[in-house]
């Protein structure tokens, strides 16, 4: 099988290249057998070789390493129909014989690294359009592109530009772009076609691959000599033979591309009109980023306003102030890790009975805060006129359970005080323990019979305990998020360290120990991001003496 190599030499014309040798060597030695006039070229830079399954590339060493379609070449590569081999400073396009076997077809396929074409000087750039009719509408198609999207422009608007500028100057039947989606698939984002055409904008899947994951701008001369297209016989079927396309590429990546076909009977693109689409598209890219982060600012500052107003009216939900009798005070704070949270904490005056629960909703977040604020309505609902604790709970973990398909749940511990006796009748369902601090300067956990979080079993009891206050006693109910705060070092606060801060807070009244406990969490911290809400209640209880 034969070789032929479309040969580009810095600095001189190019030339066509044939050899019959299953292996030919490139370099500047004159004992190569391919001998390039290039200063950069090693003596013996890369060999061309021919395998049952076709030709490979490999480098022999060189200083400036090999590249296929401006890959590095660190192992030997097979090489396909349009691949450019790039040799230092010299372009090798290959091109395989007219009788190569099925798969190694002369394609008339021309692919080039998008970065390479926006890198030519001016200079460069004129001298290949020289001959092309129309550089002056060419040129001033590129001006009018930068001018506008110099001012305000919607992605929908810029897109519609570009295919209207690349109409009016390289004239094709159809123009497509593709953007690549949140998932990575390439999707159609605008279409343009002269009047007349109808039916499915098609693409192939192949050349969209090669474009927008190598970073090639490709010309198809011809569609039905190109094997990527031997497959996609719908897109043959509609008679597109000539083709260009050119990454949207930017600083990031890829962002998608542009892709220009014409049937044969209207025309063929060249290597001006790639040219001329890299830079379009270049611009465009550019241009298409910055409306993307503008959206998703926009998008950022629009759920940054929503989660302000949820954080508000969930704040808002929690007592204001608190109910006043000179047989108790009562403290709370509620610091949410996020904009919004799942922990609650709310008291209920009725008559003689002070209702007071502590919770935490499993999860983080909208959905967390939302139930939250369900378990806070129905606490509200069902303590008045409740029989017991146990039977306010319970109804609650019956309509929590209800309809709960998310499976959300919530920890709490509830207490009922008769404010007449001192008597505390109290429940927890799967929460921290809460701590009694007695008048007489002990410390110590306010344990309860434990049962299952709420929301979880619809048919689930909750036990009861009870124990007698005496004046001076205080309460802190408290979440998770206090004691499984962590420092830099991610140690945890950890039980022991609040009961320490307890001890040490002496005889501070319920405001002040709310005030106390969340210093000392925060002090610990020193810093570290908060990663779970916190929540704490105090209570003081005073008696009618």
């Amino acid at each position: 099988m034969s070789l032929r190599l479309r040969v580009e030499p810095p600095g001189t014309a190019p030339f066509a290249h044939e050899s019959q040798a299953a292996s030919v060597v490139v370099g500047r030695s004159t004992q190569a057998d391919l001998v390039v006039a290039d200063s950069y070229l090693s003596r013996r830079h890369a060999r061309l070789y021919l395998e049952p399954d076709g030709w490979y590339v490999e480098d022999l060493g060189s200083k400036n390493p090999t590249r296929v379609n401006g890959r590095p070449v660190a192992a030997p590569e097979r090489l396909r129909p349009g691949d450019v081999i790039e040799l230092a400073s010299t372009r090798l396009v290959f091109e395989p014989a007219e009788n190569a076997p099925p798969g190694l077809r002369i394609d008339s396929t021309v692919f080039r690294p998008a970065s390479e074409i926006l890198g030519l000087g001016e200079a460069d750039l004129t001298a290949r359009r020289a001959t092309v009719e129309g550089l002056a509408g060419r040129l001033r198609l590129l001006n009018e592109v930068h001018r506008a999207l110099a001012g305000p422009i919607s992605l929908e608007e810029l897109l519609e530009l570009i295919l209207e500028r690349a109409f009016a100057v390289l004239h094709p039947e159809e123009g497509v772009i593709l953007l690549r989606g949140p998932d990575g698939e390439l999707r159609p984002a605008a279409s343009r076609r002269v009047p007349g055409l109808t039916g499915e904008f098609l693409h192939s899947r192949r050349l969209a691959q090669e474009v927008t994951e190598k970073g090639l701008a490709a010309l198809v001369s011809d569609a039905s000599l190109d094997e990527r297209f031997a497959t996609a016989e719908s897109f043959l079927s509609l008679g597109v033979r000539s083709l260009v396309a050119a990454p949207l590429l930017d600083a990031e990546g890829c962002l998608g591309m542009i892709s220009l076909n014409s049937r044969a009977h209207l025309r063929r693109f060249s290597e001006a009109d790639m040219e001329l689409l890299v830079s379009l598209a270049s611009a465009a890219a550019l241009r298409i980023r910055n409306i993307a982060l503008g959206e998703e600012a926009a998008r950022r500052q629009l759920m940054e306003r929503e989660l302000a107003l949820a954080s508000e009216i969930q704040m808002g939900m929690l007592p204001r102030r608190f109910p006043e009798r000179r047989e108790f005070d009562l403290a709370a704070t509620l610091k949410p890790a996020h904009s919004v949270g799942g922990d609650l904490y709310d008291v209920l005056l009725e008559g003689e009975r002070l209702w007071l629960i502590v919770g935490d909703v499993s999860g983080k977040g909208v959905s967390a805060a939302l139930f939250m604020a369900v378990a806070r309505t129905l606490f509200r609902a069902v303590v008045p006129g409740a029989a017991s604790l146990a039977a306010a709970l319970g109804r609650m973990n019956r309509e929590l359970a209800r309809d709960n398909d998310r499976a959300l749940f919530v920890t709490a511990f509830a207490g009922c005080l008769d404010l007449a006796t001192g008597e505390l009748a109290m429940a927890n369902a799967g929460h921290n323990v809460p701590f009694l601090l007695r008048g007489d300067g002990s410390v110590g956990p306010l344990v309860a019979p434990k049962a299952m979080a709420l929301g979880v079993e619809p048919e689930r009891e909750y036990p009861t305990g009870s124990l007698r206050l005496a004046p001076g006693d205080r309460l802190l109910l408290y979440t998770d998020g206090v004691t499984e705060a962590r420092d830099g070092k991610d140690q945890l606060f950890s039980e022991a360290r609040l009961e320490a801060t307890l001890r040490a807070a002496g005889e501070a009244g319920a405001e002040e120990l709310v005030r106390i406990c969340l210093a000392a969490v925060e002090a610990f911290a020193a810093g570290a991001p908060q990663s779970d809400d916190i929540a704490l209640l105090a209570l003081q209880y005073h008696g009618r003496g």
